[in-house]
């Protein structure tokens, strides 16, 4: 649930941010989710769950929710990264050649 709100939130502020700079809305909106969806899987697929030593059903509530909470955190750090450094540079480079 928290993943879903996120990227959620992900997807809107994209939408937003892609509009305001006319790019191409879907393509945009598409990238920020994969680069969320990215972060948050490599972040509990390949660091959290080896680390901790956990399986699907081998840990308690806390745990899921604080491995879920971390995950999205870094999924949203990693889009994040990706509108300043990709999305927004994209945008000034096309506004300034008058497209």
């Amino acid at each position: 649930m928290i993943g879903v709100i996120a990227s959620s939130i992900i997807a809107f502020w994209y939408f937003k941010t892609a509009d305001r700079l006319k790019l191409p809305i879907f393509q945009w909106v598409l990238g920020g989710m994969l680069v969320y969806y990215a972060g948050f899987a490599a972040s509990m697929y390949l660091v959290l769950r080896p680390l901790l030593k956990v399986s699907a059903g081998s840990h308690s509530f806390a745990m899921g929710l604080t491995m879920d909470v971390v995950s999205a955190a870094v999924g949203i750090a990693l889009a994040a990264l990706f509108r300043t450094r990709v999305m927004c540079r994209k945008g000034a480079v096309e506004g300034e050649d008058g497209v």
